[in-house]
């Protein structure tokens, strides 16, 4: 696995460059994905080399879209012989809310916050269809720190882990 710098010459006559990850995958097979910025590319490169080593690693040409994953999903549900109102429930369900939200991504590029923002338009569509107040701010236990941490730009926060303000007392035996 490596990182280099890659430059080349445009038509017009401008310096074009670009951060180029190369990798060998599990089939032996030589890949590389080319990135703006080297901090960019470092990361990919230490997150293949995790990925290669737990054996979880899926190239992007390889992925299947959201919308694949669900049908094969799907497929899976009626081998199992699940209800037909089931069945149902579960495809409307993928038609309806995530294919059209999501159902083109790639799932080597689907992230956490990829889905959290999907969930939220979702909801924030299913609330202004039912006349319901649009968007409500989630309530629970670290409700002010979750948005962040759902969002990829904290790592964890530990209000998230405690319980709510309110102090138990405890019962008297």
């Amino acid at each position: 696995m490596s990182v280099r710098k890659r430059t080349w010459q445009n038509a017009d006559g401008s310096q074009g460059e670009a951060w180029v990850v190369a990798y060998t995958d599990f089939a032996g097979k030589r890949r590389i994905r080319s990135f703006e910025k080297k901090r960019e590319a470092d990361a990919y490169h230490a997150s293949v080399g995790t990925d290669l080593r737990s054996g979880i690693h899926v190239p992007d040409s390889q992925s299947v879209t959201v919308a694949e994953a669900g049908r094969l999903w799907l497929e899976g549900c009626e081998l199992d012989e699940l209800e037909r109102s089931t069945l149902d429930y579960y495809r409307q369900h993928l038609e309806r809310h995530i294919v059209p939200l999501i159902g083109a991504v790639k799932l080597s590029r689907l992230t956490v916050p990829m889905v959290r923002a999907g969930a939220r338009l979702a909801r924030c569509a299913l609330n202004r269809r039912t006349g319901a107040w649009p968007c409500r701010a989630e309530r629970g236990a670290g409700a002010a720190c979750s948005p962040p941490t759902r969002q990829g730009r904290a790592q964890r926060c530990t209000s998230e882990q405690q319980t709510s303000g309110r102090r138990r007392h405890p019962v008297a035996g």
